[in-house]
């Protein structure tokens, strides 16, 4: 049960919760990744909440093509995220001490920056809406009430959970994906398509080796600041993934950088 203003009648505004929730195992999977790749933490969405008309007071404000929208968060979450990303083991505060009554540091204000930023786009590249949005930081919109908010909880990490808030043309940008008619897939099709996107997401990192010198132990011995090695660029260069040779590339420079560039497969014999 929802309760629905006089002022939204004859929109169906009670059907937000359905576009959420019909997506709510890519949700799981987009955003666990997020939490793996950002924070090293192995999570999941536990639940999503709805709120018609809620004011809230501090929000990281954004706007799109279509109006405005925002991002926050409990303290808690952000405090364990920020202790996970430095790598810092949190140490139990006394009794008498409230945690939320800490004052807030620059670096926890960049953290929140950043994970506003990220976690905003995310959900609206989501699919939730029917065309992708560019988000950009509104530093001069106050705005403390908002159309809808929408809760999310994860699973065994911190406690309470952040928030996404909508206008009412965003709002109405969600309940117009309903009239449009989508194609039926079953199930099999969407936990395949599912799959494809966690896994195309996956961070890689590439290693390039540039140069390889031999030098005896003895000739490593004398080596003395300001002494130069010798090193012949060859025109291309092996790529690697971990130990594996993947690609070739040839090195360019430009305005006194280095960059790989012309992208081969290697050829096997």
């Amino acid at each position: 049960m929802m309760r629905l203003e006089v002022n939204k009648l004859g929109r169906p505004y009670h059907k937000v919760p359905r576009i959420f929730n019909e997506r709510f195992d890519q949700l799981d999977g987009q955003l666990s990744i997020y939490f793996l790749r950002k924070f090293r933490v192995n999570t999941g969405l536990k639940e999503i909440q709805f709120q018609m008309d809620s004011w809230v007071k501090k929000s990281k404000i954004f706007s799109s093509e279509v109006g405005n929208l925002a991002f926050c968060i409990d303290r808690p979450l952000l405090l364990s995220a920020l202790h996970d990303y430095y790598g810092l083991s949190q140490e139990p505060q006394p009794e008498n001490i409230n945690p939320l009554d800490i004052p807030v540091s620059k670096t926890e204000e960049r953290l929140l920056n950043k994970m506003a930023l990220e976690i905003t786009t995310l959900l609206c590249d989501s699919g939730v809406f029917p065309r992708p949005l560019t988000i950009k930081p509104d530093h001069n919109a106050l705005i403390t009430q908002w159309s809808y908010r929408i809760d999310f909880f994860v699973n065994d990490y911190g406690s309470g959970g952040f928030s996404l808030l909508l206008d009412g043309h965003h709002v109405d940008l969600l309940l117009s994906s309903l009239r449009e008619p989508k194609p039926q897939r079953n199930t099999s099709e969407n936990c395949a398509a599912l799959v494809s996107a966690s896994f195309t997401s996956l961070p890689v990192r590439l290693h390039a080796r540039l140069a390889a010198v031999t030098r005896t132990v003895a000739e490593l011995a004398e080596f003395k600041p300001g002494d130069l090695l010798p090193i012949l660029l060859a025109e291309r260069v092996p790529l690697y993934v971990g130990a594996k040779p993947l690609l070739t590339a040839a090195i360019c420079e430009e305005n006194g950088k280095l960059y790989l560039s012309d992208f081969s497969e290697l050829i096997k014999e």
